[in-house]
């Protein structure tokens, strides 16, 4: 399963390098639940090419994929997360930061997980057990997160939801907090590799409010492996279907003062 999915990954990147390659910035998409929140023809395009692989090699597997999902997750044995584009707005806007991801679930926990960025062609992948490694040119080697200790010395990584021009919980807030204590906050735009440099240790932790499964499956088990953290903003263990998400490298001095500083911005606002 490892190697279908690592490879499944990589055609589908392949296929998104096409699609970026020949677009112009500004077109060729469409909205979906906001304006903000974009669909273009190379996410369609990558979930029927992830889905109709998995049907292929295992139809008895069920998919929860962003561009196919309806309704709650599906109580499956065996459950493909997908999201075949994520950074969809980069991509409409040509900025060159996107990937693929795919987790595969049992029973609720990811059990492995790939995430793939076609341009730069690293992929990461974890699986339950098995640590959480990187390849790239042609080598692979594994990954940990990294050993800095203290908030005020930690890069970290966050984004916005898509309803945040009219929900007052928009992770701004949080945002101006966490950029003041920290080294710094970076918002690239792709969750799922964030989490992914999470686990690398190219940065020390990364925070979200409303993730969707298909964003943090793969990222969940790649920090996990690699030695990290992730819980929910009141600390209780990521779950599939958590609201919130902070991963770090698991130092107390970064994780818990994250969700320390998470929770008196949170009481100033609401």
């Amino acid at each position: 399963m490892r190697e279908f999915a690592i490879d499944l990954a990589r055609r589908a990147g392949a296929l998104l390098a096409e699609y970026h390659q020949r677009a112009v910035a500004g077109h060729d998409f469409s909205t979906k639940s906001s304006p903000v929140d974009l669909l273009t023809a190379a996410d369609v395009a990558s979930d029927a090419l992830i889905t109709e692989a998995i049907h292929a090699a295992f139809p008895e597997h069920s998919i929860y994929s962003e561009e196919s999902a309806t309704g709650p997750l599906p109580a499956a044995e065996w459950l493909w997360v997908i999201d075949p584009l994520d950074g969809t707005s980069n991509f409409a806007h040509r900025v060159p930061f996107f990937g693929v991801n795919i987790a595969l679930a049992h029973y609720g926990m990811p059990v492995l997980g790939v995430t793939y960025d076609p341009l730069s062609e690293q992929l990461f992948w974890a699986e339950q057990g098995h640590g959480a490694w990187l390849r790239q040119n042609g080598r692979e080697r594994p990954i940990h997160v990294s050993t800095i200790a203290e908030l005020s010395r930690s890069l970290l990584a966050t984004g916005f939801p898509a309803d945040r021009r009219t929900n007052p919980d928009n992770n701004l807030a949080e945002f101006n907090a966490l950029e003041r204590r920290s080294h710094g906050v970076r918002r690239q735009g792709s969750a799922a590799l964030e989490l992914a440099w999470v686990a690398a240790g190219f940065i020390e932790a990364f925070w979200h409010p409303r993730l969707k499964p298909w964003d943090a499956a793969a990222g969940w088990l790649l920090v996990q492996e690699a030695g990290g953290c992730v819980t929910e903003y009141d600390g209780r263990p990521w779950r599939l279907d958590s609201p919130t998400m902070v991963a770090s490298n698991g130092q107390p001095g970064v994780h818990e003062a994250i969700l320390e500083t998470i929770a008196a911005a949170r009481k100033a606002i609401f």
